[in-house]
């Protein structure tokens, strides 16, 4: 698939150590950003918000950090920067705009239908313009502009991106990540074999992927302790979100404990781990934090 790509460098974003690497692709070393267009939505160019450390390229991780409804992908990027110098892997930001990705259903639920909060057989998208579809396209864009000969990619989402992860866990199976973090989202895709896409996985295309090649790769779903409040207006309540909880904290156990009750049913190895991150609300920093030593353990 070709991928057309317009490559620019902010100098306001550029540490001053920046200096162009010509036998390492287009990237410079440092804090910067470059567009990408993905061929099948050439009209919708992403800004991505990235930093590279000093050293051997062609052996550094990459890791794709994914923000919320705030659509602020360069305070995600800086964010990973101090951990991306200290344990040498590459960060890349990607940022979704409300311009051109306008609502949940562009971004967090991944454009799989024309409208994700009510989906329809008539009106499923087809999977190369799902948001979803973006992601491996861009990772081999990274390689190649970056000289990485890395086979595999780490994902952390925060918030809606931690909607985005989980989903694109479930709905990508073949895609090349190694380990993804879904860190205090809002709602989810509950894979228990009983409730409807968006909020549960029936009559959408997850139902033909082998639950054991979702649930058989690393997911870690992360909750701050302190993310237990249901009164925040960006959540959102109605009689499906609510019956997986009134919180962030309350959902989160919901989803992993009923994925683990349908891997069980399913006869499916289950290798999703839960966590709740001591003295955390929906703080993206303690939770960025909290995921570095799980992705550098």
């Amino acid at each position: 698939m070709a991928i057309q790509m317009v490559l620019f460098f902010a100098l306001a974003s550029c540490t001053k150590n920046s200096t162009p690497e010509s036998d390492s692709g287009l990237l410079n070393s440092g804090s910067g950003s470059f567009v990408f267009s993905y061929s099948e939505l050439p009209q919708k160019p992403i800004n991505v918000f990235y930093h590279i450390p000093s050293g051997d390229r062609q052996n550094m991780p990459i890791v794709m950090v994914f923000h919320g409804d705030e659509r602020n992908a360069i305070d995600y990027r800086n964010i990973w920067v101090k951990a991306s110098d200290q344990y040498g892997f590459m960060v890349f930001a990607p940022e979704f705009t409300i311009a051109d990705f306008p609502s949940g259903s562009s971004y967090i639920i991944g454009n799989v239908y024309q409208d994700g909060n009510f989906p329809t057989p008539q009106t499923l998208n087809k999977e190369t313009i799902w948001t979803f579809s973006i992601i491996e396209p861009l990772f081999d864009f990274i390689k190649t502009n970056s000289g990485s000969n890395a086979l595999t990619y780490d994902l952390f989402g925060h918030s809606g991106g931690g909607q985005f992860v989980h989903r694109f866990v479930l709905l990508k199976p073949n895609a090349r990540y190694n380990k993804a973090i879904a860190a205090n989202s809002g709602w989810y895709t509950v894979p228990d074999g009983v409730a409807n896409f968006p909020y549960g996985i029936m009559n959408s295309p997850i139902t033909s992927i082998q639950p054991q090649n979702y649930f058989g790769r690393q997911l870690y779903i992360t909750v701050g302790e302190l993310d237990n409040y249901g009164s925040d207006s960006s959540l959102r309540h109605n009689t499906a979100s609510d019956l997986q909880g009134l919180n962030r904290l309350d959902r989160a156990h919901y989803f992993f404990s009923n994925s683990q009750s349908y891997a069980q049913k399913m006869n499916s190895e289950f290798n999703w781990i839960f966590r709740v991150v001591p003295n955390s609300g929906h703080d993206p920093t303690k939770m960025s934090n909290d995921a570095v030593p799980i992705l550098f353990p």
